[in-house]
C-alpha cells in the first residue's frame, strides 16, 4: 500500500495515467470487442437441451407454447367460427411449426372417411354443436387434454421455433377471439422463457438505477457534505463502469446472474471500501491533518484491510468457477474480476479526488457526525460483550449450531415457476393448466424395436401385437403415479374410429390420418411413444416417481428383451443437472470458507485470529439458510450462489474490525479498551456500509424474478446478522482470546519522507 499511498499523495498525474490505462479494456468491451464467446442461455448445458429436443422432435406431439382460451361456453356458432379462424391464422404464421387443438379430432370410419367432431362452415348448427360438445367432452383425446371437463377451457398446443417471439402469436390469436368473448393467455416452456427474458431485460437498468439512487441518497444523509459524497461514490461508479465493460469484453453481458446481481454487488462493495476510506480521512482532517496527509494515512491504514476484504470477496465469487455450468462459472469469473477492478478504482480514484480541493471540505466536526455519536451512545454493547464474554460466546455458538441444523433440512430443488414473475398472465395460465389439465410439461416413454432381420440373441422378431402390449403396459406404469397425468399413446389415437373401442386393434394404425398417427407412432423408424402431462414440480418431488418408472421399465424390458424403452423428461434432466450444480456450489462454499479463513490466519499471522473469525462469519450464512427454510425448504441455484457470495462479503466487516483492534492493541490498549475504541471508530463505518449494502441489495427485491428476490433476501439477512456478529460476538471472542499485544513498528500517524505528517 506504500506505493499507492505515495501515488495518491505525491504523484497524482501518474495516478490519473494509471486510471486511464485501466480504463482501456472496458472501453474496448463497450466498443464491441469480444475475447470470449457469449455465455449460453439457461442453467442447463446446451448439449443436454439439444439431446432432449432431438428426442422430442421425433414425433409431432410437441407443445412449446400453450395458448389457454377461456369463456363460459365455447359451443356457440360465433365462438366456434372464431376458433377455426384463429387456428387457421396461427398455422399460417411462419413462426408456428404445428398446432393441435380439439378441432383436429376426427371420427374415422373403417373405410377411411374422416369427419371432424367439431363442425365448421355451413354445418354449424345448434344441434350439431350440442352433439359435438357431448362427444368431445367424453373423447379420450380431447377431454382434460385439449378441453377441460367442464367445457370452459380450451388449449391450442403450438410447436414454435426456438428463435421466434411468442407475443405476436398470442396477439394474433387474441385478435380473432377477443371480439367473441374468449380470453387468451400464453404459457408453455417457450412462452415462459420469453417472459423470463423480458423480465430480465426490464429489471436490468431499473434495478441498477434504483440502487444507485438509493445509495446516493443514503450517502447524502450520512455524509451531508458534497465533497465527501463525491469522493466516496466516485471510486465505486468508476468500478461499476469498468466491470460492465469487462462483462461485455468477456462475453458475459447476457449472463442472467451477472446482468442483474453483479452491478448491484459491485456498487455495494465499492461503496463499502469508499466509506471506510472517507471515514478515516474525515477523522484525520478533523484532527488537523492536511488533505495530503489524510489521504496518505487513509490509504496506508485502511488500504490493506480493503485489499484483504476484496481478496476474500473475490475468493467467495471465484469459488463458483469450479461449477460445470457455463453460466455459473462465468458469473464467478467476472464477479471476481469485478471485485478486483472495483478495489483498484476505489483506492486510486477516491484518494486522488480527496487530495485535491475537494479534500478541504471533506470533514465535519465530531459533534456533527451522527453515526459516530450514535456509536458513542451504544458503547454499552461492547462493554456488555466484554464483561459477559463467555456467556455471549456460548449463546453465539448455540445459535449458530441451531441454524446450521436447520440448514440441513434444505432440499436442492428448482422449477421453471421459481424463475418467472408470479403476477404475470403466463404464470397464472401455467397454474390454471396444472389444475385443469395436469400441467404443461411432459414425461415420455420412448419405445423402439429392431427390424425383423436385426433381432439379436435368438429372440424372435417383434410383432405389432407385442408392441401394443408394451404400450399398454407403459400406460399402466404412468397411471400408477399420482403426480403424473393420464397417458396418451397410439392406442389413444385409435379411439377416433367409429364404433366400439378399438385401442387394441393395431392393424388400424395405418388407417389413421398421418398428422394424428405421427404424434405417437413412427413405423418408418420403428419407434412409438407414450406421453403424459406432469406438473411443474422440482426434482425433489418428482424423482421418486421417475425412479419407480425406471424400475418398472427395467422389469418390462426383461419380459420383452428385443424392445428398448427409454424415459425422457426435461424435468428429469434439468432437475438432476440443477441438483448437481447446487451440490457443486456447496462444495465451492466449503472450499471458499477454508481458503478465506486460511488467508485471514496468514494475513494476521495468527492461527488464533483465523479460528476466531470462523463463528462470526458462519453465523450469518447459517441464519440466512434458516430463513430460507422458513420461506421454502427448496434451495435453488440463486440461493446456493448467495451463500458463496455473501461469505466473502460478510468477512469484510470482520477484517476491518480485526485490523483496527490489532492496531489499538499495538498501542498498548487492553482487550476491553481496544474493543471500545474499535467499536466507536470502525463500528460507525460498519453501520454505514451495512446500511448501504442492504439498501442496494434491497433494490433487487423489486425484480419480478423470484430467484432474484430470494438472493436479495438471503443477502440482506446475511449482512444484518454479520453486523450483529461483528459488533457483539466478535468483541466477546477477542476478550476471551486476546492474544499477545503486537509490537508497533511505526508511529500511529503515517509518515513519508517527502512530507511528514504534522
Amino acid at each position: 500500500m506504500h506505493f499507492i499511498a505515495r501515488l495518491s499523495a505525491d504523484h497524482r498525474a501518474l495516478g490519473w495515467c494509471i486510471v486511464i490505462a485501466l480504463s482501456i479494456p472496458p472501453i474496448l468491451g463497450f466498443a464491441g470487442l469480444r475475447v470470449a464467446e457469449p455465455v449460453p442461455e439457461g442453467w442447463v448445458e446446451l448439449k443436454v437441451v439439444n439431446a432432449l429436443r432431438e428426442a422430442e422432435e421425433t414425433f409431432k406431439f410437441n407443445a412449446t407454447v400453450v395458448l389457454v382460451l377461456e369463456c363460459d361456453d365455447f359451443f356457440t356458432v360465433d365462438r366456434v367460427t372464431a376458433l377455426h379462424k384463429a387456428a387457421a391464422t396461427a398455422r399460417a404464421m411462419q413462426s408456428v411449426h404445428s398446432l393441435t387443438w380439439m378441432g383436429d379430432i376426427p371420427e374415422v370410419t373403417l373405410l377411411g372417411k374422416q369427419t371432424p367432431l367439431l363442425p365448421s362452415g355451413d354445418d354449424l348448427t345448434a344441434e350439431a354443436l350440442a352433439t359435438a360438445r357431448q362427444r368431445l367432452l367424453s373423447h379420450p383425446l380431447a377431454t382434460n387434454g385439449l378441453i377441460s371437463s367442464d367445457g370452459k377451457t380450451v388449449v391450442f398446443l403450438l410447436d414454435v421455433r426456438n428463435d421466434e417471439d411468442v407475443q405476436p402469436i398470442t396477439a394474433t390469436v387474441s385478435d380473432c377471439l377477443a371480439p367473441v368473448g374468449i380470453r387468451t393467455r400464453p404459457t408453455g416452456i417457450r412462452a415462459l422463457h420469453d417472459l423470463h427474458e423480458r423480465t430480465l431485460d426490464g429489471a436490468h437498468y431499473r434495478i441498477m438505477a434504483i440502487s444507485i439512487a438509493l445509495v446516493t441518497l443514503l450517502s447524502v444523509l450520512i455524509f451531508r457534505r458534497p465533497a465527501a459524497i463525491l469522493v466516496s461514490s466516485s471510486g465505486p461508479f468508476v468500478g461499476l463502469t469498468w466491470t460492465l465493460g469487462w462483462l461485455a469484453l468477456l462475453g458475459q453481458s447476457e449472463n442472467e446472474l451477472a446482468k442483474i446481481i453483479l452491478p448491484v454487488m459491485v456498487i455495494m462493495i465499492g461503496f463499502t471500501d469508499g466509506v471506510h476510506l472517507v471515514v478515516r480521512m474525515r477523522q484525520k482532517r478533523a484532527a488537523g491533518a492536511t488533505p495530503r496527509d489524510s489521504v496518505y494515512d487513509a490509504v496506508l491504514h485502511v488500504g490493506p484491510a480493503c485489499l484483504l476484504t476484496s481478496l476474500t470477496t473475490a475468493i467467495g465469487f471465484g469459488s463458483l468457477m469450479i461449477s460445470n455450468s457455463a453460466m455459473i462459472a462465468g458469473f464467478g469469473r467476472v464477479s471476481a474480476l469485478g471485485v478486483v477492478v472495483t478495489f483498484c478504482s476505489v483506492v486510486l480514484v477516491s484518494p486522488l479526488l480527496a487530495n485535491s480541493r475537494l479534500g478541504c471540505n471533506l470533514h465535519v466536526n465530531a459533534s456533527e457526525d451522527s453515526i459516530f455519536n450514535l456509536m458513542r451512545r451504544c458503547i454499552g454493547i461492547t462493554t456488555f460483550a466484554s464483561r459477559y464474554a463467555k456467556s455471549v460466546t456460548a449463546f453465539g455458538i448455540v445459535l449458530t449450531a441451531f441454524c446450521l441444523y436447520a440448514c440441513a433440512f434444505l432440499v436442492p430443488d428448482d422449477s421453471i415457476s421459481h424463475r418467472i414473475p408470479h403476477d404475470s398472465d403466463e404464470y397464472r395460465a401455467l397454474q390454471h393448466c396444472e389444475e385443469t389439465f395436469g400441467g404443461i410439461r411432459y414425461v415420455r416413454l420412448l419405445i423402439s424395436w429392431p427390424e425383423a432381420d436385426e433381432a439379436e440373441g435368438g429372440h424372435p422378431p417383434v410383432s405389432r401385437k407385442e408392441i401394443w402390449q408394451v404400450v399398454e403396459a407403459c400406460e399402466d406404469i404412468l397411471a400408477a403415479e399420482k403426480d403424473i397425468g393420464p397417458a396418451m399413446s397410439i392406442r389413444s389415437a385409435l379411439t377416433v374410429f367409429a364404433g366400439p373401442d378399438r385401442r387394441n386393434n393395431s392393424v388400424l394404425a395405418n388407417k389413421l390420418p398421418d398428422s394424428l398417427r405421427e404424434q405417437f407412432y413412427r413405423q418408418d423408424i420403428r419407434k412409438t411413444q407414450v406421453v403424459a402431462r406432469v406438473k411443474d414440480r422440482g426434482i425433489a418431488q418428482l424423482e421418486p416417481a421417475f425412479l419407480r418408472i425406471e424400475t418398472a421399465i427395467a422389469e418390462l424390458q426383461q419380459q420383452h428383451p428385443s424392445i428398448q424403452i427409454e424415459q425422457i423428461s426435461d424435468q428429469l434432466l434439468e432437475g438432476r443437472v440443477v441438483r448437481q450444480m447446487i451440490e457443486e456450489l456447496m462444495k465451492s462454499l466449503a472450499m471458499a470458507s477454508a481458503i478465506i479463513f486460511a488467508v485471514l490466519a496468514i494475513a494476521f499471522r495468527s492461527l488464533r485470529v483465523g479460528l476466531i473469525s470462523i463463528m462470526p462469519n458462519i453465523m450469518p450464512l447459517a441464519a440466512s439458510g434458516a430463513l430460507r427454510l422458513l420461506i421454502d425448504e427448496s434451495l435453488g441455484i440463486a440461493s446456493a450462489c448467495s451463500f458463496a457470495i455473501c461469505l466473502g462479503i460478510a468477512v469484510d466487516d470482520t477484517i476491518h474490525y480485526l485490523t483496527h483492534f490489532r492496531h489499538e492493541r499495538s498501542l498498548g490498549a487492553t482487550p476491553d479498551e481496544a474493543n471500545r475504541r474499535t467499536f466507536v471508530s470502525v463500528g460507525s463505518a460498519l453501520i454505514m456500509t451495512t446500511m448501504m449494502m442492504m439498501v442496494g441489495l434491497g433494490t433487487v427485491m423489486t425484480s419480478g424474478m423470484p430467484t432474484h428476490v430470494n438472493f436479495a433476501a438471503m443477502g440482506c439477512t446475511t449482512l444484518a446478522v454479520a453486523l450483529v456478529a461483528d459488533l457483539l460476538f466478535l468483541p466477546a471472542l477477542l476478550s476471551l482470546f486476546p492474544g499477545k499485544s503486537p509490537t508497533k513498528s511505526r508511529p500511529e500517524t503515517a509518515d513519508s519522507p517527502q512530507n511528514p505528517v504534522k
